[in-house]
């Protein structure tokens, strides 16, 4: 079997760091416990309340609201955590090498010894943003991470192979 020739290769990790960074929805979650946070604000308020009104506090209700802040605190955690498990079930997390080679990006999960080959020719678009690059196809997007060193000949290459992916056959 012919040994393909890497033109870049980058490393990453993808750990709970790497999802707090990168992972779409964390900032939702992180607003979402915001609001909870009001629940926990309120409980403390109205105990507070109670407590100068009626001289009394009742065990219950500080009980109650204390769980709830521990909840609130503990949520964006236990988010990211599920997530990382997602990614240990099919065998996607730890450390990873993404080689661009001449016909397609190769990924190999060096935690499982696996390899997976994309074509640029099985892609529709190339995004940007300031952690990577990101060849994407209805229903997935292959990451490949920006590590500060030849970015802008990275970038050049992506686009000028995923350009001659998409030229019909014969052009």
């Amino acid at each position: 079997m012919e040994e393909k020739t890497a033109y870049f290769t980058m490393e990453m990790n993808v750990d709970e760091a790497y999802l707090r960074e990168t992972w779409a929805a964390y900032p939702k979650v992180r607003r979402a416990t915001r609001l909870l946070a009001l629940l926990p604000a309120a409980g403390f308020l109205v105990g507070g309340w109670m407590w100068v009104a009626q001289g009394e506090l009742t065990l219950g209700f500080l009980v109650v609201a204390l769980l709830f802040l521990a909840f609130d605190l503990a949520l964006p955690g236990l988010a990211v955590r599920q997530t990382l498990g997602r990614y240990r079930k099919f065998r996607a997390d730890g450390p990873r090498r993404v080689s661009l080679l001449e016909d397609g990006v190769e990924t190999e999960v060096v935690k499982y010894g696996e390899t997976v080959f994309h074509a640029y020719a099985d892609f529709d678009r190339l995004e940007e943003d300031e952690k990577g690059w990101y060849l994407v196809r209805p229903g997935q997007r292959v990451v490949i991470p920006k590590d500060g060193r030849e970015s802008a000949a990275v970038g050049a290459f992506l686009a000028e192979r995923l350009a001659a992916g998409c030229l019909p056959e014969g052009e």
